[in-house]
């Protein structure tokens, strides 16, 4: 007779001061999503539960973490807990956390750049992502025109004070090393 562990949910401050991390012990999602708006999830969620809260502004899940940014009214020494243990309790009871209708927007590239990103990509999965996903926020490619990468940032890194030292310092510096020429600028479209 087997017996299933709970879900235990614990928080990390990321470097962008109005976002926290919500760590899972479980895996929660197999794809990366973000929310924007309550109006973006599904009733009966997981994800609707928490934009419920007066205080959320935004929401990044991925596979076993949720990084939640906040409005500035509010410090997050004042919510933590209790956004944690609405997290904790909600996954052990059994709500269903993203739902099925919401649809990943995939932003189509240009066919020559696909060959291109698709090396970009492959420096990020290996150098970059790692990092990113530990701070809570993810990175995605949207174009590669004239040696001008551009990018869009999400979850913690998305509004983050150091994100632009992260775009030039690391991912631009380690693109220009692994194939140089190619990429001359990495640029985030949302900063």
């Amino acid at each position: 007779m087997g017996t299933t562990s709970p879900y235990i949910i614990y928080s990390e401050s990321t470097p962008n001061p109005d976002v926290m991390k919500f760590v899972s012990n479980k895996i929660l999602t197999d794809k990366s999503i973000e929310y924007l708006k309550i109006e973006d999830t599904e009733n009966n969620t997981l994800i609707r539960k928490i934009f419920s809260l007066p205080f959320i502004k935004e929401i990044f899940i991925s596979k076993n973490y949720i990084s939640v940014k906040k409005h500035n009214n509010i410090d997050w020494i004042d919510v933590t807990n209790q956004l944690r243990i609405l997290i904790q309790e909600s996954l052990n009871k059994g709500v269903i956390i993203i739902g099925q209708k919401k649809k990943i927007k995939v932003k189509k590239t240009k066919k020559s750049n696909s060959i291109l990103l698709k090396k970009i990509d492959e420096i990020l999965d290996k150098f970059i992502r790692p990092g990113i996903h530990m701070d809570g926020g993810d990175i995605e490619l949207i174009e590669c025109t004239g040696g001008v990468l551009k990018v869009f940032l999400k979850g913690a890194c998305s509004g983050c004070p150091s994100s632009q030292m992260t775009l030039k310092n690391g991912i631009e510096a380690i693109l220009k090393d692994k194939i140089p020429n190619e990429v001359k600028e990495v640029v985030a479209i949302n900063y």
